[in-house]
């Protein structure tokens, strides 16, 4: 069995953390769906910007695996900053509907 360079290991877990942080968005939009109507305009949007965020930072981490260039330590940090940044709003976003 090959081993896993640092960069595989590295897309691997971001890409586990992206799909749990998918799974937590559509929890927050069925718990937004239960909240009245005023609110759920509210949560809509910042549902809607989440997701995009979300989808956005799939998709440069994607375009970065397809070049099969090494991540650079930069982009390394602007990528985990992303998914900090992104898992504290859903996580915030999840205390105001609970």
């Amino acid at each position: 069995m090959a081993k896993l360079t640092k960069q595989e290991k590295f897309q691997a877990k971001i890409g586990i953390e992206m799909d749990h942080l998918k799974a937590r968005l559509i929890e927050l939009r069925a718990k937004a769906n239960e909240v009245k109507l005023e609110a759920k305009v509210e949560y809509d949007k910042t549902l809607d910007t989440l997701e995009k965020t979300q989808a956005d930072l799939k998709t440069r981490l994607e375009e970065w695996t397809k070049t099969g260039q090494e991540l650079a330590g930069d982009m390394k940090k602007t990528i985990k900053r992303s998914v900090k940044d992104l898992k504290k709003s859903i996580k915030d976003a999840y205390k105001s509907l609970t």
